[in-house]
């Protein structure tokens, strides 16, 4: 075995737990859009992919990064090569997300710093590390524990938001309706069985 990969094999275990927890995450997010799909329409539609889909990017990056640390025999140059692609892929990504997050703190105005530190800052760091890791790969230095510190990073980073959507889905849910709208439709109702009820006289 090689220098590389024998520094991979002590990773072993370590990139089967997070790309298990991280393929489990991933299905949990399937549900928590279902969950709150009524709340998406056309209007909002690119707000909301603003927070869905970074979160579930993150969780596929942790993925593949671990599968590519499964991988026997993979050299450093391919590995480092892969890794570097990743960081620049979502750097682009993270662009219109960026426009994303601006359009609803012009239009809400509620955007808070946690939400620009988990929704832009921390995923930018470690895009530009992921690929400054990639470049040491490739040119033969096997920096595994920046790796290993920015995979921990983002994975608590996006079950962080995760969770923190998950909250507003079930906050919205049980939001009751206001009082015009419900008064309006009792009104619909009751004009509904006066009609119905004129029409069976007649």
């Amino acid at each position: 075995m090689t220098p590389f990969e024998t520094a991979l094999a002590s990773w072993h275990d370590f990139y089967l737990l997070v790309g298990t927890g991280a393929f489990t995450l991933i299905g949990l997010m399937f549900v928590a859009v279902t969950f709150g799909a009524h709340l998406i329409d056309k209007n909002n539609m690119a707000m909301a992919r603003a927070f869905l889909d970074p979160t579930v990017i993150h969780f596929v990056q942790v993925l593949v990064i671990s599968g590519l640390g499964l991988v026997p025999g993979i050299g450093p140059g391919f590995f480092g090569g892969l890794l570097a692609a990743i960081g620049v892929w979502s750097l682009a990504i993270l662009a219109g997300v960026y426009q994303g997050l601006l359009k609803a703190q012009n239009q809400y105005n509620d955007m808070v710093l946690e939400d620009w530190l988990s929704g832009f800052v921390v995923p930018l760091v470690v895009y530009v590390g992921y690929v400054g890791c990639g470049l040491a790969f490739w040119m033969g230095h096997p920096v595994f524990d920046l790796l290993g510190v920015l995979t921990i990073l983002i994975l608590l980073n996006s079950i962080y938001c995760a969770w923190d959507l998950i909250l507003w889905f079930a906050i919205v849910r049980k939001r009751p309706r206001p009082r015009k709208i419900r008064a309006r439709n009792r009104g619909d109702r009751k004009s509904t069985r006066l009609n119905s009820s004129h029409i069976t006289i007649s």
